[in-house]
C-alpha cells in the first residue's frame, strides 16, 4: 500500500499543472520578445498618475536580482528530500506571476510621445535578447521541476531525492541561469554608455579583420607570381595534365597579374578601411565614451560649465550607432566585390563605406552639448586626409 497521502497525491498532481501552465506562459513570454515582435506602448499618462515612470534598467535590475534568489531556493527544495509541492509551487507563482511579468515589461515597453528616451533603441533592443535567453534558462529549471514532480507522482515508498544525475542537471542548471542573471545585471550596471562602447568596439575588430583578410588576399598576388616562376623551371614535372588543386578552384577568384587596376583599388580601400578604424576610436573616446548617462542631466562642456543637451540627444546616438553597425558590413559587401574580381562594384561599395563614415563624422561633429572640440577639428582633417587616401 502507497505511503503517500491523498493530499500529497494532489498537491503533486497540483505542481505537474502548474509546471505545464507555466511553460506556456514563459512560450508566450519569449514570443513576445522575439525581434519580430513590436514593442508595446507603456500607457498614457492621467491626471492622477503624475509620478514619473520607472527607469527600466532599475526595474531589470530588482527583477533580475530577485529572479537569481528564487531560482537558488528553487534549486535547494529539488534537491532537498523530501520533495515539497507546496513550496514549490509558491516559489513558481513568485517567479511566474510576479518577477517575469515585471521583467518582461519592462524590457518590452516603447517610447511614448513626447516622453523622453532613457535608453534608446540599442539597449532596448539588448533588453528584449537577454530577458528573452534568461526566460529560455529558467524554462529549464522549470523542466526539472516538472520531471522530478512526475516521476514523484508515479511512485511509491519514501521519498530518496533526485537521483546523483538529476542532483548535477539541477545545479547545472541553476548555473546557467545565474550566468543569465548576471550577464543582464552587467548591461543594467554599464549602462547606455557602456552598451554603446562595448558594442562598437566589437565592431570596430569585425571592421579590421575584414581589413586584414582584404590585405593578406591582395598579398598573395606576388607570392603567386613567384610561385608561377619556380613552376615555369619544374614544368617538366607530372601533375597528370590538371594542375595544382589550388590553381583550379582558387583561380576563380584570385587577383591575375594583367589586374593592375583592381589591386591598385585593393591598396586604396585598404587605406581608407585603416582610417575608418582610427575613425572608431575617436568616436568610442570622443563621443561614445562622454555620452551623458542620462539625456535628461546635463553634459559637461570643454571647458568644464555644463548646459542642457539637445532634446534629440538619444536619436542622436540611435542614428550614429545605426552607421557604426553599417560600416562593417558595407566592408563585407566590398570583400565580395573583390573576390568576385568586380571592379565596378568595388568601387562603388568603397564609396558607400567611405560615405556612412563621413556621415558618422558630420552627425557628431559636436559634442553633445552642442559646443566644438578637440573632435571637431580632429574630424574635418580626418575628412580631408580619407579623401586625400
Amino acid at each position: 500500500m502507497s505511503t503517500k497521502s491523498k493530499a500529497t497525491d494532489a498537491s503533486m498532481r497540483g505542481l505537474v499543472s502548474l509546471t505545464k501552465t507555466t511553460q506556456t506562459l514563459l512560450a508566450h513570454f519569449q514570443s513576445s520578445l522575439s525581434p519580430s515582435q513590436t514593442p508595446s506602448k507603456p500607457p498614457a499618462p492621467t491626471a492622477s498618475s503624475s509620478a514619473p515612470e520607472p527607469n527600466a534598467l532599475d526595474v531589470v535590475k530588482v527583477t533580475t536580482t530577485l529572479l537569481k534568489s528564487h531560482t537558488t531556493t528553487l534549486s535547494l527544495l529539488l534537491l532537498t528530500p523530501p520533495l515539497t509541492p507546496s513550496a514549490l509551487i509558491k516559489k513558481i507563482g513568485d517567479v511566474s506571476s510576479g518577477v517575469l511579468s515585471n521583467l518582461v515589461a519592462a524590457a518590452s515597453t516603447s517610447v511614448s510621445p513626447g516622453q523622453k528616451d532613457e535608453l534608446g533603441d540599442l539597449m532596448r533592443a539588448e533588453l528584449r535578447t537577454q530577458v528573452r535567453r534568461l526566460i529560455g534558462t529558467w524554462g529549464e529549471v522549470l523542466a526539472l521541476v516538472l520531471r522530478l514532480a512526475e516521476r514523484r507522482e508515479s511512485a511509491t515508498g519514501k521519498d530518496e531525492g533526485p537521483t546523483e544525475s538529476e542532483r548535477q542537471d539541477v545545479l547545472a542548471a541553476t548555473g546557467v541561469v545565474w550566468e543569465a542573471c548576471d550577464s543582464l545585471l552587467k548591461v543594467c550596471q554599464d549602462g547606455v554608455v557602456g552598451l554603446v562602447v562595448k558594442k562598437a568596439e566589437q565592431w570596430r575588430g569585425v571592421l579590421m579583420d575584414a581589413v586584414e583578410e582584404l590585405k593578406e588576399w591582395g598579398d598573395d598576388v606576388a607570392d603567386e607570381e613567384d610561385e608561377d616562376e619556380d613552376k615555369a623551371e619544374g614544368s617538366d614535372e607530372d601533375d597528370g595534365g590538371f594542375g595544382d588543386e589550388d590553381d583550379i578552384f582558387g583561380a576563380a577568384n584570385k587577383l591575375g597579374k594583367g589586374d593592375k587596376e583592381l589591386k591598385a583599388l585593393l591598396d586604396t580601400s585598404v587605406k581608407k578601411l585603416k582610417k575608418v578604424g582610427m575613425l572608431y576610436q575617436a568616436l568610442i573616446k570622443r563621443r561614445l565614451k562622454t555620452f551623458p548617462k542620462s539625456p535628461s542631466i546635463p553634459a559637461a562642456t570643454t571647458n568644464g560649465e555644463s548646459t542642457s543637451p539637445p532634446p534629440d540627444l538619444m536619436p542622436t546616438l540611435d542614428r550614429l550607432m545605426v552607421l557604426v553597425k553599417a560600416i562593417p558590413e558595407t566592408v563585407d559587401d566590398l570583400a565580395s566585390a573583390f573576390y568576385d574580381l568586380d571592379e565596378d562594384e568595388a568601387k562603388e561599395t568603397l564609396d558607400k563605406c567611405c560615405g556612412e563614415a563621413k556621415s558618422a563624422v558630420d552627425l557628431v561633429k559636436q559634442s553633445w552639448a552642442g559646443t566644438d572640440d578637440e573632435f571637431t577639428a580632429w574630424s574635418a582633417k580626418w575628412v580631408e586626409a580619407l579623401d586625400a587616401s
